[in-house]
């Protein structure tokens, strides 16, 4: 494997953008897949409602929608599983693409991203899934009980992206409490099928809250970037290139045009 990783540091800024990171992230497993490079991915944005190919299926979407809306968040549809979470100015996405999936298996792909965060954070952290927390999961990180991130996956051509979500600061009983009321509008009357969270506002901390000291989302970066970089040279130089090549443009407008059309229902009814 490449010993050098590069890093893709991103902030999204305008509403006409939220559709860019998930589209990067096919762009980006493509050519590490093609090219055995390593990949580091950040991004930040304003507050928007990230939900997952579940949250379709709730009987009243449309009035949850519409509440979200009102709070003035944007929000759209991933294209990969799951449940919907909350991103703002205080949470950090962060994602690691490894080349040769085939030999790391899923379990293992997991580990990487807590391994990372807990040699970068603090030795306390623990994988488990935290029921009545958003978007739970069987690899929710937590401290004494409290969940700060969680990890997905996805996986591509004989590539892996593993994404963190990790609340650093900010307002998190805001956080938790917009997912409750969005469930608790959209899940009315209650899905036969399938389960959506019942949220508790107490299960889910800022990971500086949990550390009991400052931490902003530089300083995070940094802390996850000083692990990196003991195994591999970070090159923050390289992805622009990479990134305007022809090979990486297809495969973003790809990706971009299927959310797109997985967005158009709920955009156009928004």
């Amino acid at each position: 494997m490449n010993n050098t990783i590069i890093l893709y540091d991103q902030k999204i800024s305008s509403n006409k953008d939220m559709l860019v990171p998930f589209s990067d992230t096919g762009a980006i497993l493509k050519f590490v897949s093609e090219n055995r490079q390593p990949v580091l991915h950040f991004w930040t944005t304003p507050p928007t409602v990230i939900l997952g190919m579940q949250d379709k299926r709730l009987h009243n979407l449309q009035a949850g929608l519409e509440m979200l809306s009102e709070k003035d968040y944007l929000f759209y549809l991933r294209n990969s599983g799951g449940l919907g979470v909350v991103t703002d100015e205080g949470i950090l996405n962060c994602t690691i693409f490894l080349p040769d999936k085939d030999n790391l298996l899923i379990d293992d792909a997991y580990e990487k991203m807590h391994s990372l965060l807990k040699q970068a954070f603090s030795t306390q952290i623990e994988t488990g899934e935290i029921t009545h927390s958003y978007c739970p999961g069987t690899y929710d990180l937590s401290i004494n009980g409290k969940k700060f991130a969680g990890i997905s996956q996805r996986r591509a051509g004989n590539a892996v992206a593993v994404m963190a979500y990790i609340s650093i600061n900010g307002d998190q009983k805001q956080r938790s409490q917009l997912m409750k009321d969005f469930y608790e509008v959209s899940n009315f009357p209650k899905h036969e099928k399938f389960e959506y969270p019942e949220i508790d506002l107490q299960a889910m901390e800022n990971l500086d809250t949990l550390l009991d000291r400052k931490l902003s989302i530089a300083q995070a970066k940094q802390q996850i970037l000083d692990v990196l970089a003991a195994h591999y040279q970070i090159n923050r130089e390289e992805f622009f290139i990479i990134q305007n090549s022809e090979p990486y443009q297809k495969a973003y407008n790809t990706t971009l045009t299927d959310l797109i059309k997985r967005n158009k229902i709920i955009l156009e009814e928004k």
